[in-house]
């Protein structure tokens, strides 16, 4: 009957009331996911695709950066060549007012001209009818 009954040796190796305080219970379990709850986790694939998509996002991104440097740089370009544009609207004007004072001047010089000419015909038209 010894053989039966069990030691204090043989019984070191069951679990104690304090071991079994640190299981779960009934009501614990029910917080529990549960298999259905699973199936809405994410799983490696989900990542995986996560990660590619991440992945083609960031080339995208970049090849938008490259896109937008490029286009800065052409903005930069065409500012100079407007300011470049200004410059030269600007000289041109100066040259025009000059030409434009240039050409009244020419008008009232040919005006002036034009009225000693009538004159100077009159005053032959008087000189051949008195002679």
């Amino acid at each position: 009957m010894s053989e039966l009954v069990a030691t204090k040796e043989d019984l070191k190796n069951f679990a104690t009331k304090e071991d079994l305080t640190r299981f779960a219970t009934k009501d614990d379990l029910k917080n529990f996911p549960t298999k259905d709850d699973l199936d809405n986790f994410a799983t490696k694939q989900d990542f995986q695709r996560l990660e590619n998509k991440i992945d083609t996002n960031t080339n995208r991104i970049d090849e938008l950066n490259i896109k937008m440097d490029k286009q800065y740089d052409q903005v930069k370009q065409n500012t100079q060549l407007i300011e470049r544009n200004f410059k030269q609207i600007a000289k041109n004007s100066e040259q025009l007012d000059t030409l434009n004072k240039h050409s009244t001047r020419q008008d009232d010089l040919i005006a002036t001209l034009a009225l000693r000419a009538v004159e100077q015909e009159s005053k032959l038209r008087s000189h051949i009818a008195h002679s």
